[in-house]
């Protein structure tokens, strides 16, 4: 791949998660070091580091060699340093350790949105809009901070104190709160509630040690609201562990059905089949996929329309079915290696071709989310002839890459793509929507004290709205209604995320959705 492609494809993955959404088979223990034989490698490292014409690092030569070798071998063997590994490994053990709180930095300043709910940050009183000056006494605040560097300070084994400064709105001068550090959870369910009387909704943006117990527990509270349809909402979900997945396709599929299978060289064939008594084996099922969807994602998404269990609706998925075990190292580094295939029911390999080299493999990926309306469609629909394949009812489906939903739901095209542009690319919208929150908080929880009154009551403020226009270079009174009021929507969203979390944006912006509005149809509602 072309070495200036890489930040920016880098950043496209980890946006979308996909770079930490790898498909882990197994967490194997540390490997011996004398296992990786002396030889040529060692002999060109020791040279080089003995005879080039400047200083360089002999433990760079080495972890700049095993990087290459594996980046030589497909796109998701890849070298872990070991500076990087807890927080690869946080993303899927569903934990960390630390004071448990969401914030941003703003104003040179940090400032938390949200302690989390009975994390340690929250029972010692810590409140949203606060604003962090001072770390065991050492100045945080108009030093330039980053986001790297609060993480560094914040995180910290379970059980040790950390004091913090807090500035407080309305309160004098800062107060010292002691936190001692513990276990905090990272959900992988970001929202799970009623769309209406009879269609529940979830949305997963990972497969984590935590995913599984996360859907129980939001099946325990929808089934008895009186779900009989699900939206199981899977964009941007990079993909997990693999047994996750499979548990909650077995919640979905009678008993013995084929959920997924893997094969590798020096791996056994390994078949995962359907148990017994499945929470959801009857009422009817969508499944919402995009070009962010990977992994674990399609292997959950393959299995329901292998099984015709249920509708995929959305676009064509990531397309990556290689499976990596990873293998942690002596010095605390560790390397992810693929191992196996992994095939959906009917057969096929997910994994899109990557035989013409990583920069197309990524750059056609890219590319998908470019493309106008008729080529969107032509990308998302393209077929494989040669590799057809049948569900259990006998319906076609193809390999090749991805999985192609059902139904196809392209990016919406309705809205001005001069809108598109200045709404949604300018960053001032959640600028703005901070400042304003932060500005009236304690107003807006008084008049809205939940999600349900402020979805039914609140109005965007119409200078509010008008200020983010202008901030992405729109004039306010060209703006076509349509478009006013889908960002009048987004705004909402976001203003309901800062006052009461993440699924009180999906809740707000949902009926805004025209692939949930698709799966509604399907349902019949």
């Amino acid at each position: 791949m072309q070495k200036n492609l890489q930040p920016l494809i880098y950043a496209l993955l980890l946006a979308a998660g996909l770079a930490g959404g790898y498909f882990l088979s197994s967490m194997s223990g540390r490997s011996d070091a004398s296992t990786l034989k002396q030889g040529k490698i060692d002999e060109v490292i020791q040279y080089a580091y003995d005879n080039y014409v400047d200083s360089i690092s002999y433990d760079m030569l080495v972890e700049d060699a095993i990087a290459g070798m594996l980046e030589k071998l497909d796109p998701h063997s890849v070298y872990i340093p070991k500076i990087e590994l807890d927080a690869v490994n946080d993303q899927l053990s569903g934990s960390f350790e630390g004071i448990g709180v969401q914030f941003r930095i703003e104003d040179d300043t940090i400032v938390v949105i949200d302690p989390i709910a009975n994390g340690p940050s929250a029972r010692k009183g810590i409140m949203p809009g606060d604003r962090i000056v001072k770390v065991d006494g050492e100045k945080v605040a108009g030093i330039g901070i980053k986001n790297d560097d609060v993480l560094k300070m914040l995180k910290g084994p379970k059980g040790t104190k950390v004091v913090l400064s807090i500035f407080r709105k309305g309160v004098k001068g800062l107060r010292d709160y002691t936190i001692t550090r513990d276990v905090i959870p990272l959900n992988s369910l970001d929202a799970a509630f009623m769309v209406n009387q009879s269609t529940g909704y979830i949305k997963l943006n990972s497969f984590s040690a935590t995913t599984y117990d996360e859907f129980v527990d939001a099946m325990n509270v929808l089934q008895p609201a009186g779900m009989k349809n699900l939206i199981l909402d899977l964009r941007d979900n990079g993909g997990g562990y693999l047994d996750y997945a499979v548990d909650i396709a077995d919640d979905f599929l009678p008993e013995g059905s084929t959920i997924v299978y893997t094969k590798g060289l020096h791996r056994k064939d390994k078949y995962y089949h359907s148990r017994s008594d499945g929470r959801f084996e009857n009422g009817k099922v969508v499944i919402l996929i995009d070009e962010f969807s990977a992994s674990a994602s399609e292997i959950l998404a393959g299995a329901i329309q292998d099984n015709d269990r249920g509708l995929i609706i959305g676009r064509r998925s990531f397309g990556k079915g290689l499976v990596q075990e990873q293998h942690e190292l002596r010095d605390g580094s560790a390397f992810r290696l693929t191992v196996a295939r992994y095939y959906t029911p009917s057969g096929r390999c997910i994994q899109r071709p990557y035989e013409e080299g990583y920069e197309e493999y990524y750059l056609d990926f890219y590319k998908s989310l470019l493309l106008n309306d008729s080529a969107a469609r032509e990308y998302n629909l393209k077929k494989n002839d040669t590799l057809v394949y049948r569900t259990s009812k006998g319906r076609p489906v193809y390999g090749g890459g991805g999985i192609i939903p059902d139904t196809l739901v392209l990016h919406d095209y309705s809205m001005s793509p001069g809108f598109q542009n200045g709404f949604f690319s300018s960053g001032k919208l959640f600028e703005l929507v901070f400042q304003y929150v932060d500005g009236n908080r304690k107003s807006l929880r008084l008049k809205y004290p939940d999600i349900a009154a402020f979805k039914n009551g609140f109005q965007v403020p119409d200078v509010l709205i008008s200020a983010v226009f202008v901030a992405g270079g729109l004039n306010p009174a060209t703006v076509a209604a349509q478009d006013k009021a889908t960002g009048a929507a987004f705004i909402k969203a976001n203003i309901a995320r800062e006052l009461f979390g993440i699924e009180a944006y999906y809740q707000i912006i949902i009926h805004h959705d025209n692939m949930v509005n698709e799966a509604l149809k399907y349902f019949g509602n």
